[in-house]
């Protein structure tokens, strides 16, 4: 005889040996020590003197170990549920089924655990295990998204994100939710749910919702969650309500300054309603900075330009996102490009004289302030000066001696230099 049953035998005939007295079933331990019994509970008993009986196989005439014959209870004097479907570890481990047939069967409190083997040698383990009685517990909902006190308009997306979560011995059976707007809409009420694995404890579920466009911004439309578990009778439940308020879309009136520099830095504020938590505001496809701009109130949002994607001067759409929609201000705001410097006629003056000017170039403005000198810190002005157009700035350039570099500032749009361009000459 070869295997697992040879191993059996084994066990068995190291137990019994050839003494006359048979071993004695021993109770040391009970794995869960405790447990709620709305179902049946598979339990591990641990000890000494676990023998099985055993019957000869008329096909292959090996002597086969059983369980058959072992029983047992869980009980005390008035509580008690039986112990069945053995099965065999080994000489100090066998696992047997709590059979619950109602969850009030053993009440609550502590237990004894007995056990009788094919031989009718009995153990007991007093208060070996303790029965917790029906479990109660409803599972928890969080509820990620929507949030409370979140405002939506009417044609907006909600999401929803919600966990559900049960302890044992509850096992989640579905996450389930409806969506309810105003009998004045004759909108019928939406469900959905999330199922849950087979013995789940945790469902995350994420959903999205289209508020009906025609509603009033002014009304409140609700969101019921509730998770279910498998206790019985009857499934607990957790409702959660989550009451959501409608409101405007925003709309975007106005930006200053329209205008700023391709490398982006320009303090623009936004002006509008409906600015709520979370509005991003984007200048073409790039966020305001920072992260989409702040929002100051309802009517206010302030930051800084991006940085432009064209080296050009160029339009882009101002736009307000956020769950409430989005809007797009009537007025562009105006990327320019940087002033650029070509030269200066004349190039040179005489030392301890003032010296009248023409500078060329492009992408002057009136803001536009040309500066002579090695660096631009402590760089002079040109006194006098008149922007012509976009591409001339004249003026006159204070008295000074040696070499200087011209400098084309706009605070607005950026800077440009020609390195030693203007000179001075002895008298």
């Amino acid at each position: 005889m070869t295997g697992p049953r040879a191993v059996f035998a084994a066990c068995a005939a190291a137990l019994l040996g050839c003494a006359s007295n048979e071993p004695q079933p021993r109770i040391e331990a009970v794995d869960p020590a405790q447990a709620y019994t709305d179902n049946d509970i598979r339990l591990m008993l641990t000890g000494a003197g676990f023998v099985p009986s055993f019957h000869l196989d008329p096909v292959s005439g090996e002597r086969v170990a059983s369980m058959e014959g072992f029983s047992g209870r869980v009980s005390n004097q008035s509580n008690s549920a039986a112990l069945t479907d053995f099965g065999w570890v080994s000489p100090t481990r066998i696992s047997a089924t709590l059979d619950i047939q109602d969850p009030d069967d053993l009440g609550v409190g502590p237990r004894n655990v007995e056990i009788t083997d094919p031989r009718g040698q009995k153990a007991e383990l007093p208060d070996g295990f303790v029965a917790l009685g029906r479990y109660t517990f409803a599972p928890e909902l969080t509820v990620t998204s929507p949030a409370a006190g979140d405002l939506y308009a009417p044609g907006a997306t909600i999401h929803g994100e919600v966990t559900a979560t049960d302890g044992p011995p509850g096992h989640l059976v579905a996450l389930m939710w409806t969506y309810t707007e105003p009998p004045s809409v004759q909108r019928s009420p939406v469900t959905g749910d999330c199922p849950a694995g087979l013995r789940s404890d945790r469902i995350d579920c994420t959903f999205d919702l289209i508020i009906s466009q025609g509603l009033d911004p002014n009304v409140t439309v609700s969101l019921d969650i509730v998770a279910l578990d498998d206790s019985e009778p009857p499934r607990q439940s957790s409702p959660v309500d989550v009451p959501i308020n409608l409101s405007q879309r925003p709309t975007v009136s106005s930006v200053t300054p329209q205008s700023g520099g391709v490398a982006g830095g320009t303090n623009v504020v936004l002006r509008g309603s409906g600015f709520i938590a979370g509005s991003l505001a984007y200048f073409g496809d790039d966020l305001l900075v920072p992260n989409g701009g702040i929002v100051f109130d309802s009517q206010t949002i302030t930051g800084y330009t991006p940085a432009s994607n064209s080296a050009a001067a160029v339009p882009v759409p101002v736009t307000v996102r956020s769950r409430l929609g989005s809007a797009t201000c009537a007025y562009k705001f105006r990327y320019q490009a940087p002033p650029q410097i070509q030269s200066i006629v004349p190039s040179s003056g005489r030392e301890g004289e003032y010296t009248w000017v023409q500078v060329y170039g492009a992408n002057f403005t009136d803001g536009t302030v040309i500066y002579l000198g090695q660096t631009l810190a402590d760089a002079v002005s040109l006194t006098n000066p008149s922007w012509i157009n976009a591409g001339e700035i004249d003026g006159v350039v204070p008295p000074a001696s040696g070499q200087a570099w011209v400098w084309a500032f706009d605070p607005a749009n950026g800077w440009d230099r020609l390195p030693d361009q203007f000179f001075w000459t002895a008298p």
